[in-house]
């Protein structure tokens, strides 16, 4: 096999997915076969860090995260020395917050600089600009020396081969015990790494931090005398008829929320598999259903009247200013309410229990999200310099107990947080200068803490902990395809598009067969040939 050329993967980078395919599939150039980009590789040890006990215990095998009530009173110095090497580190990375000032203006950065006893220079790009942006650094021959790697980049493991320095001998079994903090992060999360038979990065870990919930506001649903949760789908309705006040500008629900009600009819998470076939749960016989249940809950009024035009961070200021009783959103989510609510001290929020749809049954699921939300790469041409850099991602995923994690995430006391207590609370000038997005290169396991709240801390666990014991995870996770990464979004975006008509009343619900029909013929079917065959070399090489 011939692996393609840096330059001709960057050449095609610069005219999009297509150009990129057409210069990276296994005719002509030369390409990687399905079999070499799913080919197995042993991945790196889990070994727990031994830092602060937990006040809730996560558990590994579930998925649980680990609660903390408080962050400990001396938290610990868990390195040494600084991890850098005194030359300047490159690095691409996104953020979905605001760009912090540039290094001349944030006394963090600077710190972090010192700390590492390397300068890092980094590149700092909008979610919502970084596909052309990355394409445009990739066209452009300008890697860093470390890149953040998202889920869906065309032509994955082409462009990984040619772009990223093998980590394989550095990071393999039990070598990873080199770098404690990364050896902290579960084995199941380097799934996304494994490429091309190698290791070719570190993940981005979020655990089940990703899965959406149904939040409610526990304050203002109490506040009326409600502190049950529904047990079907018709009280769910029922209740938020109840709930809904157009005349105070309140309603029940800022968004439709259709996930829950495929979880209520216990469709799966993205794939459905025995016996080694799949089938994409779009084809599921109850998704009509879970339509027509949505078409009521938009016929019934509860819904802010702006929901299919909001924009940004409509929806969530709405559930935080009281707006709607509900929002559909992530774990990840849960700090964010809290920092940014306008409803004052007495806000609270718990997660509400997906119930079955008809009440009678077990048949309700949480759809977990994928562990890792991407990985981050070290640049082909940097290995004389890959120690220094993983030792560098090893100090960013510092775990939380830890001094190191206090000023990577909050800063200087006094200058970035203030305590309230033990607990480090942002300061304007905190919220401002911290988010250099270095968390998209890697993390630690991410806690569940609240600070200087312990009763939302204990909520979101036991929010998470309901959701993990009915969790239903996705069959393909860390499997390649590439008709995936070349079609699948097109495919998926034109089922998402159909939803939306139907949802909106401008399409019958017995249009989604013929939609799926099409989805299938224009894609979906060799997507799922591909993963097939990826499940089947995968369950080969480990019999």
């Amino acid at each position: 096999m011939t692996a393609p050329t840096r330059r001709s993967l960057l050449t095609a980078g610069a005219l999009g997915g297509a150009g990129v395919l057409a210069a990276c599939s296994n005719e002509g150039r030369g390409g990687i076969p399905a079999e070499f980009a799913n080919a197995p590789v042993e991945l790196p040890d889990h070994i727990p860090f031994e830092g602060a006990t937990p006040d809730l215990p996560g558990d590994a095998e579930s998925g649980l995260m680990d609660g903390y009530f408080e962050y400990p009173a001396e938290p610990r110095v868990a390195t040494s020395g600084t991890p850098g090497d005194g030359k300047e580190i490159a690095s691409l990375v996104r953020t979905d917050s605001p760009v912090p000032p540039s290094v001349s203006r944030n006394a963090f950065w600077q710190e972090l600089n010192s700390r590492l006893g390397s300068d890092l220079r980094l590149n700092i790009v909008p979610g919502s600009d970084w596909e052309q942006k990355f394409a445009t650094i990739v066209a452009g021959d300008s890697l860093p020396d470390m890149f953040c790697v998202v889920r869906g980049t065309p032509q994955l493991p082409q462009f990984i081969e040619a772009s990223a320095a093998d980590l394989t001998p550095h990071l393999s079994g039990p070598k990873v015990a080199d770098y404690p903090f990364l050896a902290n992060i579960p084995t199941e999360t380097w799934r996304p790494t494994a490429l091309n038979g190698k290791i070719m990065g570190i993940p981005i870990p979020r655990g089940v931090m990703s899965t959406s919930i149904l939040y409610k506001r526990q304050d203002l649903l109490e506040a009326k005398g409600i502190t049950e949760d529904p047990t079907d789908f018709e009280e769910f309705l029922d209740l938020c008829k109840e709930l809904t006040a157009p005349q105070e500008n309140v309603w029940a629900l800022g968004s439709v929320p259709l996930d829950l009600i495929r979880q209520m009819l216990g469709i799966p998470n993205t794939w459905m598999e025995q016996d080694g076939s799949l089938t994409r749960n779009f084809e599921h016989e109850a998704q009509q259903e879970a339509l027509e249940a949505a078409r009521r809950l938009v016929e019934a009024g509860v819904l802010n009247p702006d929901t299919f035009a909001a924009q940004g961070n409509d929806v969530k200021n709405w559930f935080g200013s009281g707006r709607s009783y509900f929002t559909w959103d992530t774990f990840s989510a849960w700090p964010q309410f809290h920092r940014e609510q306008t409803s004052g001290e007495d806000f609270a929020m718990t997660a509400m229990r997906t119930p079955d749809y008809d009440g009678t049954g077990d048949s309700a699921c949480s759809w977990l999200a994928d562990p890792a939300y991407g990985f981050s790469a070290i640049r082909k041409g940097a290995e004389d310099r890959v120690e220094t850099l993983l030792n560098v991602l090893n100090w960013l995923a510092a775990p939380f107990g830890t001094e190191e994690y206090l000023f990577r995430v909050y800063g200087s006391a006094g200058v970035h947080y203030d305590l309230d207590g033990t607990d480090p609370v942002l300061t304007q000038r905190g919220t401002s200068e911290t988010p250099l997005g270095f968390r998209y290169l890697t993390d630690a396991p991410w806690p569940i803490y609240v600070p200087g709240n312990p009763q939302s801390t204990q909520n979101w666990y036991d929010g998470q902990k309901v959701a993990v014991g009915y969790g239903s995870a996705n069959p393909t996770l860390g499997l390649y395809s590439e008709t995936d990464t070349e079609r699948g979004g097109a495919i998926t975006g034109r089922i998402d598009d159909l939803t939306s008509d139907i949802l909106q009343g401008r399409k019958p619900v017995d249009a989604w067969p013929d939609g799926v029909k099409t989805w299938k013929a224009e894609g979906g079917d060799q997507i799922r040939d591909e993963l097939e065959q990826a499940m089947a070399d995968r369950k080969g090489s480990l019999d």
